[in-house]
């Protein structure tokens, strides 16, 4: 070990002792809880298949490969462990086209594609693929159509995909496992469509313990792509399908069941601190885990709720129980939401090459008013291999037919931006930095930026060229894009294509206003889910309408759950709402819609209590006590239309007045001409009226002064 990176260790050691010794935190030991009500059961199901995917993965050749991952806990000793593969391919496919699979890069099992081979491929897994630890499945493809010396393999019709049937059987999977510790969480509370994990509430929970629960919910379904987490309440638990979370104030369970899993736990649980402990539930043959989050004020949870959905707090769990009286101050650093590195964006440190030419697409939700950012950047930074050359002039002819030009392509909303690698030059180190303008444009209207990278040149198609080159590109995720934002920039309107954007805003507080009588756990948590974006929520007050006053809608975004029946203070606003109201009842048909066909409908307008923040009206029309639905929220999310009302009238179907806005802003447009063209009359009409008037003085002066020295006028005088 080097100097410099056993200093860098020591460094690492001393910052982790610092971190954990600023948490104050009391650890204890793991507990066991019998299950006695016969009213309540635990039905967990055996988990041995795990999907690798679940979309068609595709790969062209002449090579390609793809990657899936697994973890075990303990090694697996049982017989019959495999991987079943399920592919399609080419029928132009021949000899000697075949997939090789590793697992942790080491060849276990390959066979050909040619001909009538099977579509179906099981591969044993034995040996070090079952022991316990992190492994890497890798899937390469070598592909040939055709036949003969130098021939390019590179067509359309040289490929294969795996499909979603695909999957892993393994008896040890991480839903299986017994042994479980706080250090565990979140991936133990994640959840599978066979084991659903339950986020459980009092009876009568008050807010901070709802919104509480609701946080901590939103950030475990959004590490899984499946809908495997809910929130319900104590008295509704019939079955325990996975592991639970029990969240509320010591004092606010009712239920006979959740009070014999808590009742130990009550006289641990210390003022003003957040309580974690991990217990497990037994009944009968059957078992599932706890983690119960107490604490004798709700607030004192709500307040605390970064310690189970901030990496920085439960990456250092360990134990069965966690008591923190205060939260260390989080470690931001240099946090700039103008400047987005691609770490931040998901995207890992990637290698480049002949066989992998393009990364995956990313998505991001840009923190920030797309119609305010001004001149746009972006700042690559990257090495490249020695064999790719920045001098021409060193080239023989061999090296440039097989080198031609290299760029580096970076994708902005499938708007491609390209750099020339070879003209670059490099620092004293080997690295390269790029700076490129981005069109604004680009960005304009879509708060949801996609990024892939590509290349171009690094494949070499002349095959007869015989070098034993591999060029590469090695892009460093520390690259960034940089969105500058001027307060003078062109604000966008109040539309839904902006949406979740401004109420997803982390710069802004967000309050959301209940009806008095509620709304389903399942509704609530699809709203959190659309308002969190890069896995990140803004601060959200949640409040029922008879607790809220007039100075609390002042300070930031508004989301109203209801309209006039519900809330008192949007019908003191009624003149000022976007859709006009009658005997509390929408008037949508003066909007373009069918009044008698719409179930759900949603305006989006500024804050008519405080012009400089905006609100959003969710609301029903039918008899029904739900105000929206998953799909409908759905549709505002990804909408790219200019619309500030929209409808569902049914199953997947949506309408807006982006017609009418057209129309309006249409009319305007013609109204503002028709006035700038009586303006321009007017004004050619008075500028005209002064040139005759000057025309006419000037022909009068003339006169007078022709007069003055004519002749006859000298002699008279």
């Amino acid at each position: 070990m080097t100097l410099k990176k056993r200093r860098l260790s020591i460094l690492s050691i001393i910052i982790l002792f610092y971190f954990i010794n600023a948490l104050p935190l009391e650890v204890y030991a793991e507990k066991v809880v019998e299950i006695n009500d016969k009213n309540i059961q635990i039905v967990r199901q055996e988990v041995t298949e795990q999907s690798l995917t679940n979309e068609p993965i595709e790969l062209y050749g002449p090579y390609a490969e793809a990657q899936f991952y697994y973890e075990l806990h303990s090694n697996v000793t049982t017989k019959d462990q495999y991987l079943q593969l399920e592919v399609a391919k080419s029928e132009l496919l021949i000899d000697p086209s075949s997939i090789t699979i590793k697992v942790d890069e080491e060849p276990i099992y390959s066979t050909t594609l040619a001909g009538e081979s099977t579509n179906i491929i099981k591969v044993p897994l034995v040996g070090a693929a079952l022991l316990e630890g992190s492994h890497t499945i890798t899937v390469s493809f070598d592909g040939f159509v055709k036949e003969g010396i130098c021939v390019p393999q590179y067509t359309t019709g040289n490929w294969m995909s795996i499909q979603p049937n695909s999957y892993l059987h393994i008896d040890a999977l991480p839903n299986n496992s017994e042994d479980m510790a706080l250090y565990d969480y979140p991936r133990f509370y994640i959840g599978s469509l066979e084991n659903q994990v339950s986020v459980i509430t009092p009876q009568n929970p008050s807010m901070e313990t709802l919104q509480s629960a609701y946080i901590i919910a939103n950030f475990l379904s959004n590490q899984s792509i499946e809908n495997t987490v809910s929130v319900v309440q104590e008295q509704e638990v019939k079955k325990m399908l996975g592991n639970s979370i029990v969240v509320g104030g010591t004092e606010e369970f009712k239920t006979s069941w959740v009070k014999q899993l808590i009742q130990d736990e009550i006289a641990n649980v210390k003022e003003d601190s957040l309580y974690l402990s991990q217990i497990q539930l037994k009944q009968n043959n059957q078992a599932a885990r706890a983690l119960v989050v107490l604490a004798k004020k709700p607030e004192n949870i709500l307040h605390n709720t970064d310690l189970l959905t901030s990496s920085q707090y439960y990456e250092q769990f360990s134990g069965d129980v966690i008591q923190v009286s205060e939260l260390p101050k989080p470690i931001e650093g240099d946090a700039n939401e103008q400047e987005i590195t691609f770490k931040e964006i998901g995207m890992p440190n990637i290698q480049l090459d002949s066989q992998h030419t393009k990364t995956e697409t990313y998505y991001y939700s840009l923190p920030m008013e797309t119609g305010a950012i001004q001149n746009p950047t972006m700042e690559l930074k990257f090495k490249r291999s020695a064999t790719i050359h920045s001098n021409k002039e060193t080239l023989d002819d061999k090296e440039e037919v097989a080198l031609a030009e290299i760029e580096l392509i970076v994708n902005i909303n499938d708007v491609p931006y390209p750099v020339d690698v070879r003209s670059l030059e490099e620092d004293e180190n080997g690295n390269i930095k790029a700076v490129i303008p981005i069109d604004p444009a680009t960005l304009k209207d879509k708060p949801l930026m996609t990024l892939q990278i590509e290349t171009s040149g690094l494949r070499m198609d002349q095959s007869c060229v015989a070098l034993d080159q591999n060029r590469w590109i090695q892009l460093f995720n520390d690259s960034k894009l940089i969105f500058p934002t001027s307060g003078n920039g062109e604000k966008s309107d109040m539309y839904f294509n902006n949406f979740p954007y401004p109420f997803s805003n982390k710069a802004e507080e967000l309050t959301i206003v209940l009806p008095e009588q509620g709304i389903s756990s399942k509704d609530m948590l699809s709203l959190f889910n659309v308002l969190t974006t890069n896995n990140r929520l803004p601060e959200i007050k949640l409040k029922q309408t008879s607790e809220i006053k007039e100075e609390d809608l002042k300070n930031g975004n508004i989301i109203f759950i209801g309209s006039l029946a519900e809330h008192d203070l949007l019908t003191a606003m009624k003149d000022d709402l976007l859709v006009n109201y009658k005997e509390n009842v929408p008037q949508l048909s003066e909007h373009g819609f069918l009044q008698t066909e719409v179930n759900y409908y949603g305006f989006m307008q500024s804050n008519p209590w405080n012009q400089s923040y905006s609100m959003l009206v969710l609301d029903n029309l039918d008899d029904s006590k739900q105000y929206y639905t998953r799909d409908f929220l759905s549709y505002l999310q990804y909408s790219e239309n200019n619309s500030s009302i929209a409808v569902q009238t049914g199953p997947d179907q949506f309408f807006t007045n982006t017609q009418q806005l057209e129309k309006t802003n249409l009319d305007s447009m013609e109204e503002k001409k028709e006035i700038s063209d009586k303006r321009n009359i007017l004004y050619w009409s008075i500028g005209f009226g002064v040139l005759i008037i000057a025309m006419f003085l000037l022909i009068i002066y003339y006169m007078k002064r022709r007069k003055k020295f004519h002749p006859d006028n000298k002699l008279k005088r």
